[in-house]
């Protein structure tokens, strides 16, 4: 074999170890784009599984240990809201009014969804990602459903009710190739702690 043939050869070889060369910082950042946006869907949901788990626990004073469980209240129960009845005069508080008679109480009984996910919440979330309670227990972008846990622990003699909801980096980045990409695919993302008496997330908020 001359060497223009071994040249010949040679040459599609190196165009694409350039190309995978110049691709390769370019795949890195793509990566980390993609990471960070899954991330961030991941993080909405368990905000959004957190104020389900808070309602759930200020009506029955314990936290859900199940999707079922949670879901089922969140669709099918109700909250009681005190509203006022009358209107309030600019010189008084409302509970010098209602002492006053001008306005009276009462309770009434609201849909759970209507009462957590109301709009002025809905608006808030990242618009990116829309809401939706029947996927709620699923981690995005996989075929997974968070875990979750519920529970109690003692914090200076007195006893509290605890949660966790999590999911790994491995199960939401499903899909992508996180080889030599700085990316420990067995840490977590959740919310709640079983062991502290925390409903906070663990990504810096």
């Amino acid at each position: 074999m001359n060497r223009k043939t071994v040249q010949l050869l040679l040459w599609p070889v190196i165009i694409i170890l350039a190309w995978l060369v110049y691709r390769s910082p370019i795949s890195l950042k793509e990566f980390q784009e993609e990471t960070n946006f899954r991330k961030s869907a991941v993080i909405q949901d368990l905000k959004d599984i957190r104020t389900a788990q808070i309602a759930f626990k200020d009506k029955y004073r314990v936290y859900a240990g199940d999707f079922n469980s949670l879901l089922s209240f969140v669709k099918n129960d109700s909250l009681a809201v005190v509203k006022a009845i009358g209107e309030t005069p600019d010189s008084l508080t409302e509970d010098q009014a209602l002492l006053a008679g001008i306005i009276s109480r009462d309770t009434v009984f609201v849909p759970v969804y209507q009462t957590i996910y109301n709009q002025d919440y809905l608006d808030a979330r990242d618009s990116r990602f829309p809401f939706d309670l029947e996927k709620l227990s699923m981690v995005p972008f996989s075929d997974e459903t968070f875990n979750i846990e519920s529970g109690n622990i003692e914090k200076g003699k007195v006893v509290v009710q605890v949660f966790e909801v999590s999911t790994t980096f491995g199960t939401f980045l499903n899909g992508l190739d996180a080889t030599n990409k700085g990316i420990d695919l067995d840490n977590t993302l959740r919310v709640g702690s079983m062991s502290d008496a925390s409903i906070n997330g663990n990504w810096g908020e």
